[in-house]
């Protein structure tokens, strides 16, 4: 019989998503040194990233990763992001949205994180997506229609349709909604009625974000 034991899980789950959360609030606002300060000095950290498996043994050159990847964004937007626990590890998910000298990125990336007994992170595997480039609409193209709780049973689709008419061909309009159902319903409306969907964004608020291009 083994007698190796595992300490994941030593550290209460309370305090496991406490430190998840403070580590994603510290990245989403760049804060990097509050982000260091979580970090155990020898805090393992395992990436795979799109150019394969990369590591790090040490808290500085693991922040050294999120300053590199993050630090020059200007714009630097959080599409979304969430931090709970899963059995003694912290999970962490983000999306941000960055312009920087190869233009307008987006990257998604997932953190599961070991949180020692003084709370800090010991341990970090992360997924990336890496950078995604993508095409973004000039200020005076896109438009917007907060259709608030306002779902198809009740006249989101007639709504929708209404607002599309209403811009022009080429122009964007992005639809905020609370109805869960408009994620299945709006998206085959759009394309029934020749307009492009360009994303589908939920922000953990709530609502629900579809940017529509109108076709024609």
């Amino acid at each position: 019989m083994s007698t190796e034991t595992n300490d994941i899980g030593s550290t209460p789950p309370t305090e496991t998503r406490k430190v998840g959360a403070a580590f994603l609030d510290a990245l989403a606002a760049r804060r990097f040194t509050a982000a260091r300060s979580l970090l155990a000095d020898h805090v393992r950290f395992r990436m795979l990233l799109p150019s394969g498996l990369k590591t790090e043994a040490d808290a500085d050159a693991t922040i050294g990763r999120f300053i590199g990847w993050f630090a020059d964004g200007d714009p630097f937007e959080v599409e979304a992001s969430s931090a709970g626990e899963v059995e003694g590890r912290a999970a962490v998910t983000y999306r941000f949205r960055l312009h920087d000298a190869d233009g307008w990125q987006v990257i998604e990336q997932h953190l599961m994180l070991d949180v020692d007994a003084d709370g800090r992170v010991k341990a970090i595997d992360l997924l990336c997506s890496g950078f995604r480039s993508i095409a973004m609409c000039e200020p005076d193209r896109v438009h917007r229609f907060d259709a608030g709780n306002l779902g198809c049973a009740d006249g989101l689709a007639g709504e929708f349709r209404r607002h599309m008419q209403q811009i022009p061909v080429g122009h964007v309009l992005v639809v905020s909604t609370r109805d869960p159902a408009a994620k299945e319903d709006l998206p085959p409306l759009a394309r029934m009625m020749g307009h492009v969907v360009r994303s589908i964004e939920a922000p953990g608020d709530g609502r629900l974000l579809m940017s529509v291009e109108r076709g024609r």
